[in-house]
């Protein structure tokens, strides 16, 4: 229940070419996903921010993460999309916390567990009602927010999007997940 921003995406093992519409490759550098997650995203946050406002931070963030954002990028491949459609819609559906993880409410504390993504390290923790709720209710997206989005070859507005729809369901989608 700690902040902890991250983007789950499904990508194909398939990039375009200049000559062809699809070129097969299953190996992403994952330093270089690294790299460039967190340069795309702090760059996004200073234009956002202002220069004058960021520069500071993100500094501090290049210091303090040279080796980029943590991604834990384990292939989950699957050759059925209904499959991967389905997760995403259930990860994006479901709360930030599953009940089964509060160990006692007294009326005052709650205690609950979390597992730790560093290390796995199972924590657990008491804290008052009110910074239980706190730490809860940042979880809860603004009305109207959209939590699944398409880009790339997933898009309609792309150029090839007639033409793919088939290749993309023949060939295996991989989930990866991205955190700051």
């Amino acid at each position: 229940m700690k902040w902890n921003p991250h983007i789950h995406t499904i990508v194909t093992e398939n990039a375009m070419g200049n000559h062809n519409i699809f070129k097969k490759f299953d190996f992403i550098s994952y330093n270089a996903l690294r790299k460039r997650f967190q340069k795309i995203l702090l760059d996004l946050l200073e234009k956002h921010i202002g220069k004058k406002n960021f520069t500071t931070l993100k500094n501090f963030i290049y210091k303090k993460s040279d080796k980029g954002f943590y991604v834990y990028a384990e292939k989950k491949c699957n050759s059925s999309t209904q499959t991967m459609i389905e997760y995403a819609v259930r990860y994006t559906g479901k709360p930030a916390m599953a009940e089964s993880r509060i160990l006692d409410y007294d009326g005052e504390y709650v205690t609950f567990w979390y597992q730790r993504h560093e290390d796995n390290k199972v924590i657990k923790e008491r804290i008052h009602v009110f910074d239980f709720f706190r730490r809860l209710i940042i979880h809860i997206p603004n009305e109207n927010f959209q939590t699944v989005r398409y880009y790339g070859i997933y898009s309609k507005k792309h150029k090839f999007h007639d033409k793919m729809v088939i290749l993309i369901k023949s060939h295996k989608m991989c989930s990866f997940r991205l955190y700051i």
